[in-house]
């Protein structure tokens, strides 16, 4: 048994998704047909492929998410995948790969019916197309990887949570500060890197925490719930203090900000 083994597995359990996201496009593709003003076709088709394709990506990530190892602990079927031939780093990222993959292929699935009625096809570049698979991939992977932790968190019932409160509440109280602080100065881009910056600590953050849990929690729920509130914590401390850094960097040693001050007449 391998990591594409475990990625199968879920895929096979959970192919309802895919005829669903297939009977979605075929609803959207009718109220397409017999939509009465027909002159706008194609920018309806465009905002329903690209609008529900994407919604439709993130909810299957985050659903995934919260049931792909959380479930199967409460269930007690998770001690399945532990006693066969397989790293725990294996199966991690085989129930992750699942998961991302599934939420992307069925967003394409739901878009294909108004695709081809709008002919979006012919006129979308292959640049756009990527920008739009990417922002389901990116945003899929956060969702997936936050709504585990979540899940972990709220199904293991320890006391343990509330570590887990202080951190998040922290880390929004510290992501607040610091946006005040280049929103008072005027750099705005700056406070977008930031929140960048953020976003990808944390992410690695939620991916670290994910992977304890399966490798040191194993079969024990509240073990790994454990792991994920230290690791988080840890995380999120570590996020603000390189935001903090890069801020003060920003507002002292970094590019002079520009502000444009009103003329008066």
């Amino acid at each position: 048994m391998t990591t594409l083994a475990v990625f199968r597995r879920e895929w096979i359990g959970r192919r309802n998704v895919f005829l669903l996201a297939l009977g979605m496009g075929f609803i959207q593709l009718i109220g397409l047909r017999f939509d009465p003003d027909g002159g706008s076709l194609h920018d309806k088709a465009t905002f329903m492929a690209i609008g529900t394709g994407t919604l439709f990506a993130w909810v299957v990530a985050a659903l995934f998410g919260a049931t792909m190892v959380g479930r199967d602990l409460e269930e007690r079927r998770f001690g399945f995948l532990l006693n066969q031939p397989l790293r725990t780093g294996e199966i991690f990222a085989g129930k992750v790969g699942a998961g991302v993959g599934m939420a992307v292929l069925s967003a394409g699935l739901l878009c294909l019916p108004p695709i081809l009625l709008g002919g979006i096809w012919r006129q979308l570049p292959l640049k756009e197309v990527s920008r739009i698979i990417g922002l389901w991939l990116a945003g899929g992977i956060v969702l997936l990887l936050f709504f585990h932790a979540v899940s972990i968190q709220v199904r293991s019932r320890s006391s343990w949570l509330a570590l887990d409160l202080a951190a998040w509440s922290g880390f929004a109280w510290g992501v607040r500060l610091l946006s005040r602080r280049l929103i008072s100065a005027g750099a705005f881009e700056a406070m977008f890197h930031l929140w960048l910056v953020l976003l990808v600590v944390v992410t690695l953050g939620l991916a670290l925490a994910g992977y304890l849990q399966v490798a040191e929690g194993r079969a024990d729920l509240q073990r790994g719930h454990r792991w994920v509130s230290v690791t988080l914590a840890t995380s999120l401390g570590l996020a603000l203090l390189i935001g903090w850094a890069q801020v003060a960097w920003v507002l002292k040693d970094g590019p002079k900000i520009r502000t444009v001050s009103p003329r008066i007449r």
